[in-house]
Order: C-alpha cells, then sequence, then structure tokens
C-alpha cells in the first residue's frame, strides 16, 4: 500500500487538499464489495497520460507509473480549491480519478499541458507498453460509473461495545 499526500501544486506555498491510498490488485479484490465502489482503478489516468509526475522528465517517471497502472486508489479530498474555497470547507469528499475519453475538459487539459510542458497524447504513445490491471477493472469499482457524494447525519454518541475506554487528546 502507498499513501500519497496531494497538494494543489508542485510549487512551495501549495496546499495540502487531500490524501490518496493505493492498493494493489490483489488487495483491492479481499475488499468488501460495498468498499470497492469508494475505489478507483489507475489504469486509464496512467496510460492515457494525463497522470504525471511534474517537472520529472518522462523516461524517469514511466517506470513508476507503470506500476501504479495495477493499481486501485481511494482519495479522499478536504480541500475543494476548485470551488476557490480559501479555507478546507464543508465536509470531506470521494473523489473518483478520470476513467475514460471525454471525462476532462478539452480547456482544462491544454492549460495543463501549456503550464507543465507535457503532452498527454505523446505520453499515450510512451506508454501504450504498459499493462493494466491483471484481472480487467473490477465492475465494482469507480463508483460501479455513478457519482458519490459524502452526507453529513447526525447520531447520538454512547458509551458501550467500541466506545474509547479513555478520552483522545489531540495536541
Amino acid at each position: 500500500m502507498r499513501q500519497c499526500l496531494i497538494y494543489d501544486s508542485p510549487e512551495a506555498d501549495a496546499r495540502l487538499i487531500g490524501i490518496e491510498y493505493i492498493v494493489s490488485e490483489d488487495l483491492f479484490m479481499t475488499l468488501p464489495d460495498a468498499e470497492k465502489r469508494l475505489w478507483h482503478s489507475h489504469e486509464y489516468e496512467v496510460k492515457s497520460g494525463v497522470l504525471f509526475l511534474p517537472g520529472v522528465p518522462g523516461a524517469m517517471q514511466r517506470p513508476d507509473l507503470a506500476k501504479v497502472a495495477q493499481t486501485y486508489g481511494k482519495t479522499i479530498h478536504f480541500w475543494q480549491v476548485d470551488r476557490g474555497d480559501n479555507l478546507p470547507l464543508g465536509l470531506p469528499q470521494i473523489m473518483m480519478a478520470l476513467t475514460r475519453d471525454g471525462q476532462l475538459y478539452t480547456h482544462l487539459a491544454s492549460d495543463v499541458e501549456k503550464k507543465y510542458n507535457v503532452n498527454f497524447e505523446k505520453e499515450r504513445e510512451n506508454r501504450a507498453y504498459m499493462k493494466g490491471l491483471e484481472h480487467g477493472i473490477h465492475p465494482l469499482a469507480n463508483a460501479e460509473g455513478k457519482g458519490l457524494r459524502t452526507e453529513l447525519r447526525e447520531v447520538d454518541c454512547h458509551g458501550g461495545a467500541g466506545a474509547h475506554s479513555t478520552p483522545r487528546v489531540f495536541v
């Protein structure tokens, strides 16, 4: 398993906006079916070229990304910078990756290509040799092709089974 911190840019003043857990296909297959819906495959975003390491030459990043193409990820964003929020507001959200052509707005792709001097189509060609998931993308992964939304729900909290015997202190 890998644990990746997600920032909104590679700059020194970047904001930490989320975390992604990355697991092997074998580990993903052991998850309960309800959990599998919260995970996304990485095959498309790697092989399409849209997942890249800013500032790292393509030839250097491809061997690592070839491994990532054979994994699943669960991403939680807690700062919705794309809405323009100046602070991490609202509930953390499960985020899905790009999983097929047509999901990325052309103007956004163009802006990223210019900003980071990358060419997604050229990278797609350079990554054509990469293998994807051995068993194909699991039908429950990628939220089964549907959107998911986190909702806040009030519940009563009382001691009992599973309650902590001592209070937790966070410093």
